[in-house]
């Protein structure tokens, strides 16, 4: 763990916790409105408007009772599993800003570690 703080300021790690409040795995046992709220207050403050974060509260409040019970959406092991499901079973058209966050969160690693290298 001291590895970890050593190479993760506070924020880093913030968002990490924050971001696996969307983890579908073990049933979305994570899962947790406020938090996915609270992570896109914190570090997508541009890219949603407030109207966008209203609708978002609502579409995650749904999400929550409809994705897990969900025959096709249970059992995955990764947020890019997740991502990859609800484009097949067209769930991404009933939470636009859902998906539109989870894809912001998997394109970040990648950015992040290209600049790490670049570096």
């Amino acid at each position: 763990m001291q590895e970890l703080n050593n190479r993760f300021n506070e924020q880093v790690i913030e968002f990490l916790k924050l971001s696996t409040t969307l983890d579908p795995i073990n049933s979305y046992k994570l899962f947790n409105v406020e938090d996915i709220c609270l992570l896109v207050d914190k570090f997508y403050p541009q890219d949603f408007s407030n109207q966008e974060k209203i609708h978002l509260r609502l579409q995650l409040q749904h999400y929550e009772l409809d994705v897990p019970s969900h025959p096709r959406l249970k059992n995955m092991s990764s947020i890019a599993n997740l991502c990859q499901r609800l484009v097949k079973t067209e769930k991404l058209t009933i939470y636009p800003l859902v998906d539109m966050l989870i894809r912001f969160i998997l394109t970040l690693s990648v950015s992040t570690t290209t600049n790490e290298q670049a570096f």
